[in-house]
């Protein structure tokens, strides 16, 4: 057989063609005008089928060999096969003015995978082309080249082809016995095969012969990627030691998918929880679809169905609407490539007014369970919640049909539907009873069908004896459900159950026996902590088309690629006006592919940005000016200096941090997105602690620190399980350094979801310098001088499993001596945590790094000989390291500085020379002086840096009469005119309305 790939069906095809014509003929016919034979579909030639096996036509080939010694043989791969090997000869016999010719052609079916055709009679023989033999004895063939041409020649499919001549009866069984892999590139290779292979009859006919064939059972394994960026699909059967990876999802971020356990005619439903987005794909044929977006609501419900009547694929949504609207429950349906367009359309019956709590039954039910509806028989069907109401109710099922659009119930069973699920079996609605219970002696499942959907009669089909089967496998599992059978006839079929220990199991109801058929380690640590976690679907070879959406195919084109590339390229000032251009634009850049593709573009030389922050004019809060920038136009910025103080974090995920003593802002410094986070009860509480222990808050003493507001201490991390920013602040009540008591809060608030939460007390009190974030861990250094502990550690937070935790600090660092003048903290160093020692007595900033569960020492940076950098009057923070060069990046808070660790330098980046913040009191007391403070701006000359643009002594309005000191403005607590804060360039924002969290819910 030949080695070809299917991607060269259309090339032997033209070859036959042509080389028939020719011989046939016997001449040399010009290749652009078609024959006669070709021109007249009533010509068709007679053809005859024989079906034999390889050995009979390998001996009809030897004789016809004997006989005509010009008998040769080509042959062409045209698709992969089936299994079984067996031939179909095709004879056509030809009579034109002279003898009959023969001309046979042999189609493979071989174990090797591959459909070949073998052509024998006068054909077309290694690029050269044979004439007729001339009359007369002693006459010898002859065999002329053809000459090479580079003229394009148009091909004219010709009737003489043996694969035109063959009925669509046999090709379709041919096609039968060809694997899915092999079935798409086939549709290529001409327009009668495509449209063999895209009719309803073959697909129905491909899926059925395809589960009589299969052996053992096939499912689908949904799980998120190592960094949670992605979600792959995986091909679990019991016959194969590994998974095969089939695609991956790149647009799923995170570990809050589900995806409904059994597929309608190949298409499954998938929903992303962190989007709030719904996918349609074909696991077999592996194409996928995004659907439109939806209305954001908390509570929704989907499913996925057929509607036999307008032969169409639609996704029904049941959720609760606003509070505000007439309206409390409604359903819409998005049809796959309907005429209605990219949008979702409310169902034509609406959701009747006696469904309502039916409705509202189902919905709470479906989200907090993770139960997803099942589709039988037309209807999609949800299990009720009896526990909603005052009695219980006669209907246990909410059903919906996708032809009529509309609602109706199916009664209860003789038992109370609480905890169970729906599932469907040979085309039958089930209810699947859990009765696991280790302290009594019942442990199993029951099976409950449908008998009658207009009675509700119920019939106990299966009970699954657990007693002594598996223990481990079904048992432990919080989450047992049945999720479909598999098998070739009704009472042989092996039911199929899943857990949410990513485990499958078979039960046989013939000899009641139980077997672990696939077992899935689980590659990454998952923060899954719902009611429900089956990742588990059935995996059907099905060839049903997934329509994608009008935005999906213009978003495709060539040009819009183009677009997206000259985007990225754009900072992102000017892409969030781009967003006005057209509705194509603005889908574009509104796409969450499209900000994580911004962000990897930008970021991926890793070199940090210095922006400033500075007091907003009009509405905006602060003002966001690059260094470079504000370093050209200094003379202009009268209007950014603060009056507050002012703390920023790190850039998280192209957010940062910018906190004040009653509010928290959550900015995207590039586009100017924000959201706040109050402080009010904090006051509150305050003044319910102070007579409880007569002591006045803050009676500790002030530190004075540029890098701590207040009393609270408030961090940012990324969660990549869930997606969202979240937010964790830590506030003092109350804390004494002499008794070393304190009160200590902790609040928890996610970005996107608008979730908050009060968390237990950290297991040690923390410092007040600002936290490490890392891998959506926060990491505080703790604070000796408070506590039952005398020794240093570092306190972490998980922000997904929402667990504190303790790490113990290198021994140089965790000593600690009230007498000592060291103090440690805590940051982040190419993506490593750091544990810092600033020694004011050395003038060091010893640097530890935690690397696979061990200290190491990474820098040790001597500051003695710069006194501008000195720890005895200053708080020096490393911010971060620059990849090319290794140098650190050291901030003071009015100072930025380049730490060359080989030559022990460092280059001046920024400095606020002089800065002083005139109070109210002493503005009374200068009316003449500007309530701004006064800042210059130093060039300091040094070897060139890439992040310092050269700029000649320039400062902003006069200078006061007496300018304090750097010592002195540490005694007094500075309020700083500008802050430096590292920035990332990123399009990240969050919607006012929350997101759900829910699953396919």
């Amino acid at each position: 057989m030949s080695g070809a790939e299917p991607q060269d069906l259309a090339r032997p095809a033209r070859e036959v063609r042509r080389g028939e014509a020719e011989a046939e003929t016997g001449t040399e016919t010009n290749r652009t005008q078609p024959t006669k034979q070709s021109t007249a579909r009533s010509d068709r030639l007679p053809c005859t089928f024989r079906f034999g096996s390889e050995s009979h036509w390998k001996a009809s080939t030897r004789e016809k060999e004997k006989k005509n010694p010009a008998f040769h043989q080509r042959k062409f791969p045209l698709a992969a096969a089936a299994a079984r090997r067996s031939i179909v000869e095709v004879s056509v016999s030809t009579q034109e003015n002279g003898p009959p010719s023969t001309s046979t052609t042999a189609y493979h079916f071989a174990e090797s995978g591959r459909l070949g055709v073998n052509f024998g009679g006068d054909m077309l023989r290694d690029g050269k082309r044979r004439r007729t033999a001339p009359s007369g004895e002693g006459a010898v063939p002859t065999m002329n080249p053809v000459a090479p041409s580079t003229k394009r020649r148009k091909c004219v499919p010709s009737s003489s082809w043996p694969g035109a001549m063959l009925p669509d009866e046999l090709l379709t069984e041919v096609f039968l016995r060809v694997p899915m892999k092999s079935i798409l590139p086939c549709q290529a290779a001409c327009r009668s095969w495509a449209a063999i292979l895209s009719s309803e009859e073959f697909r129905q006919l491909y899926t059925a012969r395809t589960e009589e064939m299969s052996l053992t059972p096939k499912l689908l394994y949904v799980s998120p990627t190592a960094n949670f960026n992605s979600t792959a699909v995986y091909l679990c059967s019991p016959s194969k030691p590994t998974d095969d990876l089939l695609f991956t999802l790149d647009d799923v971020c995170g570990d809050s998918v589900a995806v409904a356990p059994t597929p309608c005619h190949g298409l499954t439903l998938l929903y992303d929880a962190v989007a709030a987005a719904y996918w349609v794909f074909n696991a077999a044929t592996q194409a996928v679809t995004r659907l439109p977006p939806c209305q954001e609501v908390i509570l929704a419900t989907a499913g996925l169905g057929f509607d036999a009547k307008t032969k169409d694929y639609k996704v029904v949504r049941l959720f609760q609407g606003k509070l505000h609207e007439k309206q409390s429950f409604k359903c819409e349906i998005y049809t796959l490539g309907g005429d209605e367009g990219d949008h979702w359309r409310p169902a034509a019956g609406g959701v009747p007014f006696r469904f309502c709590r039916f409705a509202r039954a189902a919905i709470c039910n479906a989200v907090d369970y993770k139960l997803q509806p099942v589709f039988v028989n037309g209807f999609l069907h949800w299990l009720i919640r009896p526990s909603l109401f005052s009695k219980a109710p006669r209907a246990a099922i909410l059903s919906f049909s996708l032809t009529d659009e509309t609602f109706r119930w199916i009664r209860s069973p003789r038992f109370e539907v609480s905890g169970v699920h729906l599932v469907e079996l040979d085309d039958q609605l089930c209810i699947v009873r859990d009765l696991r219970d280790r302290s009594a002696a019942v442990c199993m499942l029951e099976v409950w069908k449908l008998k009658d959907f207009n009675s509700g009669d119920w019939s106990l089909d299966h009970r699954i004896d657990l007693t002594g089967q598996l223990p481990r496998d079904l048992l432990e599992p919080q989450i047992v459900k049945v999720i479909g059978s598999f098998g070739s006839c009704g009472s042989s079929k092996k039911i199929i159950i899943a857990t949410s220990k990513h485990k499958v199991c078979a039960y046989d109801p013939v000899s009641g026996t139980l077997e672990t058929i696939i077992s899935i380690l689980e590659t990454c640590t998952s923060y899954q902590n719902e009611k429900s976690d089956i990742r588990f679907s059935f995996f059907k070879e099905c060839l049903t088309p997934v329509r994608r959406t009008r935005e999906e195919i213009a978003l495709s084109t060539p040009l819009a690629k183009a677009t997206e590339k000259i985007l990225l390229r754009l900072p992102a000032e000017s892409i969030l006006k781009f967003k006005l251009v057209c509705k194509q634009w603005f889908g574009l850049i509104k796409s969450d592919r499209f900000v994580r593709a911004y962000f990897v573009n930008k970021n991926m030389d890793k070199r940090p940005k210095i922006m400033l922050v500075g007091k907003g004019s009009g509405k905006s809060i602060f003002n966001f000016i690059r260094l470079s920038k504000w370093l050209q136009e200094a003379s202009h910025q009268g209007a950014l200096f603060l009056d507050t103080k002012v703390v920023c974090s790190k850039p998280c995920h192209g957010l940062n941090l910018v906190s004040i003593e009653e509010k928290d802002y959550l900015f995207n410094p590039c586009t100017g997105y924000h959201r706040i986070y109050h402080n009010r009860h904090k006051k509150r509480l305050q003044l319910q602690l102070q007579p409880l222990w007569k002591v006045p808050i803050g009676c500790c003493e002030q530190e004075d620190n540029p890098f701590a507001v207040d009393s609270k201490n408030v961090g940012l991390a990324f969660s990549q399980v869930i997606q969202d920013h979240v937010v964790v602040a830590i506030f003092y009540d109350w804390r004494d350094y002499k008794s070393r008591g304190y009160y200590i809060r902790c609040v928890l608030f996610c970005c996107g979801s608008g979730y908050s939460q009060h968390l237990p007390e950290p297991p040690l009190p923390v410092n007040d310098m600002p936290p490490a974030s890392l891998d959506g861990v926060l990491y505080w250094m703790s604070e000796p001088r408070l506590g039952w502990t005398y020794e240093r550690a570092i306190v972490s937070f998980d922000v997904t499993a929402k667990i504190f935790n303790v790490i113990p600090c290198p021994s140089c660092i965790a000593m600690w001596d009230s007498k000592s003048r060291c103090h440690a903290f805590v940051v982040e160093l190419q993506g490593m945590l750091c544990a810092v020692l600033s020694n004011s007595v050395a003038d060091e900033l010893d640097i530890w790094k935690w690397n696979h569960g061990l200290w190491s020492r990474a820098y040790t940076i001597n500051l003695k000989l710069w006194p501008d950098y000195s720890l005895a009057t200053n708080f020096v923070v490393p911010l971060a390291v620059d990849p090319t060069d290794g140098r650190v990046l050291l901030n003071t808070g009015r100072k930025l500085g380049l730490y060359n660790p080989f030559e022990q330098a460092i280059e001046i980046l920024f400095t606020l020379d002089q800065a002083s913040v005139v109070t109210s009191k002493v503005q009374r007391r200068h009316p003449r002086v500007h309530r701004k403070c006064i800042t210059r701006c130093e060039d300091v000359p040094s070897k060139s840096s890439p992040w310092k643009l050269s700029m000649a002594l320039c400062e902003n309005f006069a200078s006061p009469s007496s300018a304090s000191s750097g010592k002195e403005l540490n005694c007094v607590n500075p309020i700083m005119p500008v802050v430096p804060m590292l920035y990332e360039e990123s399009l990240a924002y969050y919607p006012q309305v929350a997101r759900a969290r829910g699953f396919l819910t």
